[in-house]
């Protein structure tokens, strides 16, 4: 199964990508993905993302000006089969985001199928929890996408496997060092998409299920989530964002 069928991606849609690492392969892996059966892929982040490697499956454009970056999106969409934007080039080899009402600004023009978005960072951890003002959601959000990645599961809550592991024991009620189980990442999700867009669609992904024993860990971890009370999830996807196929399987409310 692709990403896109994985997803149900439709037309028009804003995909968001939050949570732990992971986001932007997935973000990339998708936007190829797409790009190869419909016209219109724009891919950008309302934080910082690595710059993608030069090919010919992706073409930048960097800019501080929201009316140059339209100018250029629209008459690039029929040269170039994925278009990535940003505002300007960072130390380290990233890429400073867009704001987020740029986002709508480039949906509103003719031609623009869909929209992927990384949301947030974090800093390459395997699961994050969010300061103050995170994830940076485009209002026009359709689709959010959590990221977490299984090999977090058993980990000692502390920096090396949590981003913001201070801000992750306190949101938990736990203390650095805690044993991470799937309740306690299922809360942190939670905290991720309490201030989602609303209408939004929820899809999580969760990463790194081909390591061994990861399928069958996946799967708990997916009925957990399914079950959050107040958190409508449409499905769950378990997989590798750095492989292909990026989709192993995928978990609906029904499954056991």
């Amino acid at each position: 199964m692709t990403l896109t069928d994985a997803l149900g991606i439709k037309d028009r849609e804003v995909i968001s990508l939050a949570g732990g690492g992971g986001k932007t392969a997935i973000m990339f892996a998708l936007g190829k993905e797409l790009s190869s059966r419909l016209k219109g892929v724009v891919l950008s982040t309302t934080t910082k993302i690595w710059e993608p490697a030069i090919s010919p499956d992706f073409a930048l454009f960097l800019s501080g000006q929201i009316s140059e970056i339209k100018k250029w999106v629209s008459r690039s969409l029929e040269a170039h089969p994925c278009l990535v934007v940003a505002t300007k080039r960072l130390e380290g080899g990233k890429l400073q985001g867009i704001p987020p009402a740029w986002v709508e600004e480039i949906q509103s023009l003719p031609g623009v199928s869909v929209i992927i978005v990384e949301a947030d960072g974090a800093a390459g951890r395997s699961l994050k929890a969010p300061r103050e003002g995170e994830p940076v959601w485009p209002p026009n959000t359709t689709l959010l996408v959590p990221v977490v990645g299984i090999d977090v599961l058993g980990r000692p809550l502390n920096e090396g496997h949590v981003f913001r592991s201070e801000i992750a024991a306190r949101v938990l009620h736990r203390s650095k060092g805690s044993t991470i189980t799937n309740e306690m990442v299922a809360g942190l999700l939670r905290e991720i998409i309490k201030d989602r867009p609303g209408g939004a669609r929820m899809i999580p992904f969760i990463n790194k299920t081909d390591l061994p024993g990861g399928l069958e860990k996946g799967r708990k971890l997916a009925k957990v989530l399914l079950s959050l009370r107040q958190v409508e999830i449409e499905r769950v996807i378990l997989g590798q964002a750095q492989r292909s196929p990026a989709v192993q399987e995928v978990v609906w409310p029904s499954s056991g």
